[in-house]
């Protein structure tokens, strides 16, 4: 650790004497900061490097150049003639300010008119050319991305431009597998870009841009030309130890009318191809109009690379198309399967908190989970002119979760073993129509949107145990062997309709106007039985389990939005009318509900200069329950816990509000994006417990207790040379009132998590991230419980004799308790790849948890348990794979 600080400390003041630094300010002929302008420094000579900068709000540059190189440095700024600057190899400019001439002209983009054109910038929109940043060693996209002056990628494939988060991926213009980041970052390859669009309040509709207010960045891949009509991607292969293989391919098709894209992969690694995000979006069927309804389908395990198993086998398959049918109608869809099999292993050592005993448990649980999916998505896209729009899009999702879980629990009073099959098939129809329209005059503007959706998911099962359990909460009758039969049926349909309508009144006052239909309807059906040896079933209905209810939940809304603009200061204050109805039907009672709520909001952003803004909004919001928290009977919940709803359960009541800043200024090469959020809820739901050993039982409540939920994230990083350090940290307070065994008491839940980070920012470097974090987490209310985790993390990347590229990863985490106990584990990855410059071939070698650990060890804190978990994951991977390029 000493020797790599060291390391960098040298090469911090071995870059002092590489640089040469020239600061000045750009402004007009009468001395006025132009905001923003292009400064371009291209080198003449092949060992130098492009360099750029953009002008802060004071119109001040910084750039440092490479010592020894000529260099033609070019300001431009829109509507203003270019001014060149040579500086020569032994020059000693330190200072040089640029007075731009007017063209007397509007132009609509600036282009720096170099060989490698480096920077294209519009108002919202900024293009980068790849080749400029990227070396050529890259082999996928998200190599190069992390390369390009604010940008990053974080290890889940999420990407952020100057701080703010990538919501959309294009290639092409066109969606690439739902807009997700990690599935377009992880395959497209490096040698098909030629240029990347940063575009921000990205809207589909060109002409609803003005009043969308979207809040979107897209990022549009653009393709070289030799790529386009032609079959491109690679396929790879490998194989290692114990087992372990990887097969993976990433083909697409690029044409002006017709693109196909195709994903395979097929490994037990433990590597997922797609992310929690991009599972979202492939949820999708729901307009971006129109806020979706929570879906009961548990699709976790298809997601995120998943190491901490002892087993993973992951198939993968995903097929996205788009094709020009005709001059004005375009059809652009996917289809996607998944079929992963994971076996884990845990062992947890459990204090279960009470208000005058406390009970022990040690834990092994070994599970065994299969997970099905498929889903068909199919859009069409239609333009009867420049001002009409139509979309209509449909989705099929189908899925199937297997799991078998074994349950070893060992208390201070007794010890049971506990087998669980569950089985749970989902089927959903997801689809709507949106019409946008703009007349004549523009000034006016209309949406309207019209969405439904159909679930139906039965899971279905069965425990297994020697002993009895739930003792008092469930009417076990006495047998040998005790198996237990749940059955669970859920059906949800929803239709959803909204029109609103846009009146731009001037350039500083619009008018919005809004009116809407909710409509959902859910049966949620529930049986539980005892399997008795010899054939005789004990029904627990007579005991108050098994659920018959029917739902209904109408809601209709008024609502009018007021924007208007004062200088630099934009709002939009808000006020909607709703009309809620709430129906419904189980065997004990019947209950509706009628209630007219006002729901008031407020956007407000203040844009200090193009590079500093400050964002809040307000809401006051209401939630209505859900079908499982209305049903009055008992439901068996897992081997330890039995849970029963509240048919008079009414709406949850909450303030919202969020202020978010953020600036970027490349003068002085700092970067600071702050968030904090307040949540307050008036009207709460919480359930209350019954704590008895280990059994629980627990029933949703409605009080006026408050709730309040303050958090605050945020970094700020700054450029020194050729570092950039970082300085990041997310904090969170938590007070709510909780129940337990009739004791009412205030709980607080508090985190804080503080990190900073130092990294290499020149491309003729070795690529070294050095991160260290320190966490504290207090949970206080009828014990307190203190924890403290100490986090280091070092990647580290290199290429060396041209074709050859090393990386290594390595992350340690040690977790204390109150008691000044911890536990630790640590562990690195690694990996050497070697490509010829101009071959299709590349070959790598790589070593997953190359320490061979055999554990991860965490603390945990709920109400009313203390938990320390181990959780065995996958041995040493050696895995040696040959890719090949198209």
């Amino acid at each position: 650790m000493y020797r790599i600080l060291y390391y960098l400390l040298f090469l911090t003041s071995f870059s002092f004497s590489q640089t040469h630094t020239i600061t000045g300010v750009v402004s007009d002929s009468i001395n006025n900061p132009l905001e923003s302008a292009n400064i371009i420094a291209l080198p003449k000579s092949e060992n130098g490097t492009l360099k750029f900068a953009i002008a802060d709000n004071k119109g001040r540059y910084r750039l440092e150049l490479d010592k020894g190189v000529k260099y033609e440095v070019t300001a431009s700024y829109i509507s203003f003639i270019e001014e060149v600057l040579v500086v020569e190899p032994n020059s000693t400019i330190t200072t040089h300010n640029f007075k731009l001439k007017s063209t007397g002209q509007k132009l609509k983009e600036i282009v720096i008119k170099h060989e490698y054109k480096p920077i294209i910038v519009k108002k919202d929109t900024i293009t980068y050319d790849v080749k400029a940043f990227a070396n050529g060693n890259e082999r996928k996209l998200k190599e190069q991305l992390e390369k390009l002056p604010g940008v990053e990628v974080d290890k889940k494939g999420n990407v952020t431009v100057q701080g703010k988060k990538v919501t959309k991926m294009l290639v092409e213009g066109k969606s690439f597998f739902g807009g997700g980041s990690k599935l377009a970052v992880e395959n497209i390859p490096a040698d098909a870009v030629d240029k990347i669009e940063v575009i921000d309040h990205f809207n589909e509709v060109g002409f609803m841009k003005q009043v969308s207010d979207s809040d979107e960045l897209a990022m549009n891949i653009k393709l070289k030309e030799d790529k386009k009509k032609f079959i491109f991607g690679d396929i790879e292969a490998g194989v290692g130890n114990n087992e372990f293989n990887l097969l993976h391919a990433g083909l697409f098709y690029y044409s002006p009318k017709t693109n196909v894209s195709f994903i395979g992969d097929m490994n037990n690694i433990g590597r997922s191809t797609f992310s929690f995000e991009d599972l979202m979006r492939f949820q999708g069927g729901v307009s971006s109009f129109l806020s979706g309804r929570k879906s009961f389908t548990n699709l976790y395990s298809f997601v995120n690379d998943n190491t901490d198993v002892v087993q993973n086998k992951s198939q993968f398959g995903a097929l996205n198309f788009s094709v020009d049918a005709f001059k004005k109608l375009s059809v652009s869809g996917y289809g996607i399967f998944s079929n992963v099999f994971m076996q884990s292993k845990a062992e947890s050592n459990n204090e279960y908190l009470q208000s005058n005993s406390v009970t022990f448990e040690n834990q092994l649980q070994n599970n065994d989970n299969r997970s099905v999916l498929g889903i068909g998505n199919i859009k069409l896209d239609y333009n009867p002119n420049n001002k009409e729009k139509w979309y209509y899009n449909a989705q099929y999702q189908s899925s199937a979760n297997d799991i078998n879980n074994v349950i070893n629990s060992v208390t201070n009073l007794n010890e049971n073993t506990f087998k669980t099959i569950s089985q749970a098939d989902n089927v959903s129809v997801k689809q709507y129509v949106e019409w946008h329209k703009q007349y004549n005059n523009s000034n006016h503007t209309t949406t309207f949107v019209v969405n439904q959706a159909y679930e139906n998911n039965t899971p279905e099962n069965l425990w297994f145990t020697d002993q009895p359990f739930l003792s008092g909460l469930i009417p076990l009758q006495t047998d040998d062997n005790y198996t237990i039969e749940q059955i669970k049926k859920v059906k949800n349909n929803s239709v959803d309709a909204m029109f609103k309508h846009y009146w731009i009144i001037n350039n500083f006052n619009h008018l919005y106007s809004v009116a809407g239909n909710n409509y959902g309807y859910s049966s949620f059906i529930t049986s539980e039985k005892q399997l008795i040896t010899g054939g005789t079933i004990n029904d627990f209905s007579s005991a108050g389990f098994g659920n018959d209810v029917r739902y209904n939940l109408n809601d209709a809304y008024l609502g009018m939005e007021y924007k208007f603009k004062i200088g630099k200061w934009t709002n939009k204050p808000g006020i909607y009318w709703h009309w809620y109805q709430l129906k419904t039907n189980q065997p004990s009672a019947d209950y509706s509900l009628s209630k007219t709520l006002f729901q008031p909001q407020w956007n407000s952003d203040f844009e200090f200069n193009k590079s500093e803004t400050l964002n809040f909004i307000y809401r006051l919001a209401n939630t209505f329950p859900e079908v499982s928290q209305l049903a009055n009977q008992y439901t068996l919940q897992s081997y330890n816990s039995v849970f029963r709803g509240n048919a008079l359960l009414e709406n949850e009541r909450y303030h919202s509000a969020n202020l978010r800043y953020s600036k970027m200024n490349m003068y002085r090469g700092i970067m600071i994006n702050a968030m904090a959020s307040f949540n307050k809820k008036v009207k709460t739901t919480r359930n209350e417990i019954e704590l008895d050993g280990i059994n629980q039982f627990n029933t949703p409540i409605l009080t006026d207790n408050p709730e309040t939920n303050w958090r605050f994230n945020g970094s700020v990083s700054k450029k020194i040379y050729r570092f950039t350090l970082k300085l990041d940290g997310n904090l969170s307070w938590f007070n709510y009132i909780q129940t337990l065994n009739s004791i009412t008491t205030s709980n607080d839940r508090n985190n804080q998590n503080i990190g900073v980070s130092v990294k290499t920012s020149y491309k003729k470097w070795p690529d070294i991230n050095l991160r260290y974090s320190k966490g504290f987490s207090q949970f206080s209310g009828i014990t307190k419980s203190n924890f403290q985790s100490d986090g280091f993390n070092a990647d580290f990347e290199v290429t060396f004799l041209k074709d050859w590229i090393y990386k290594l990863s390595y992350e340690n985490l040690r977790n204390t308790n109150n008691n000044n106990q911890d536990n630790f584990f640590e562990t690195a990855n690694t990996s050497i790849r070697h490509q010829k410059k101009n071959s299709p071939f590349v070959f790598e070698l790589t070593v997953n948890n190359m320490l061979n650990i055999k554990a991860k060890n965490d603390y945990s804190f709920s109400d009313f348990m203390i938990s320390e978990r181990r959780t065995f994951v996958l041995p040493r991977v050696i895995l040696f794979s040959v890719s090949y390029k198209l």
